[in-house]
């Protein structure tokens, strides 16, 4: 009697920890994945919940607590459930994830395409710009030795006109200098000369033209190097003619055949 009794008893407490679980039941959300519900509606559920305490009795019946499953808990139940919720959104999402990724190395290949054409553009720019500097730096430095020296053939001409003295101070034999006069010193000599008149004589009519030569010198050089020019005027010829002259008259002789002018040249 007291064993039956206490049977009984068991039975009383498993249908009431069975009712307690009802709201369970009743609140739990029927479209979550893992939900015990998730195949019927909440009146399924109702009926259910209340039909273990029937299926608990007949279990009682059946045979001792010692021969029943031990049922799990429910902390093991939420991790199941969340475990499945996070494998079903982390699959759900996957194909959406991959098509984010492709399209982030396109994009990324893209952009260090278009980074590489910009970089490519820019120095392109910028070398063309370091040329266009370079060459105005060039014919500013040309510009600033042109006035320096037509400077200093100004300062010695006054000199010249103060203080009298000898006007030959360069020897006639001097050696011409490997690579010759640049063109500002050419044009300096010629300024020295004849301030750059090509067509310039001297008030004794002797020396003619920009080098001032005179007729001897200028047959002399034109009979070794241009025959052609000969007995041509020096102040008639054409500059180029003149200029051509003058560097073989300087290749020959050195800038001593321009005793006073020559101090222009190297």
């Amino acid at each position: 009697m007291a064993e039956f009794t206490v049977e009984r008893w068991r039975v009383v407490v498993v249908a009431l920890a069975t009712i307690a679980a009802l709201p369970l039941f009743v609140l739990e959300d029927p479209d979550s994945t893992g939900s015990l519900t998730g195949v019927a509606d909440a009146s399924s559920s109702v009926e259910l919940a209340l039909s273990v305490p029937i299926v608990l009795v007949d279990a009682v019946a059946a045979g001792p607590v010692s021969d029943w499953t031990t049922p799990t808990s429910p902390a093991d139940i939420t991790n199941l459930v969340d475990r499945a919720d996070e494998w079903h959104v982390a699959r759900s999402n996957l194909p959406t994830v991959n098509r984010l990724a492709e399209a982030a190395r396109m994009y990324e290949a893209e952009a260090i395409a278009m980074a590489q054409e910009i970089v490519a553009v820019e120095f392109a720019e910028r070398e063309a710009l370091d040329a266009i500097l370079a060459a105005k730096q060039v014919e500013a430095d040309r510009q600033a030795e042109r006035a320096r020296l037509r400077e200093e053939e100004d300062n010695r001409r006054a000199t010249a006109i103060s203080t009298p003295g000898p006007t030959t101070t360069i020897p006639w034999d001097t050696k011409p200098a490997d690579g010759g006069p640049s063109a500002e010193q050419w044009e300096a000599l010629r300024y020295c000369e004849a301030t750059g008149d090509y067509t310039a004589v001297n008030p004794t009519g002797r020396y003619r033209g920009a080098y001032q030569f005179s007729t001897t010198t200028w047959d002399w050089i034109a009979g070794i190097y241009h025959e052609r020019l000969v007995g041509v005027d020096p102040a008639a010829a054409a500059p180029a003619d003149q200029d051509a002259m003058a560097r073989s008259l300087y290749n020959l002789r050195g800038r001593g055949q321009w005793p006073v002018c020559g101090r222009y040249l190297p």
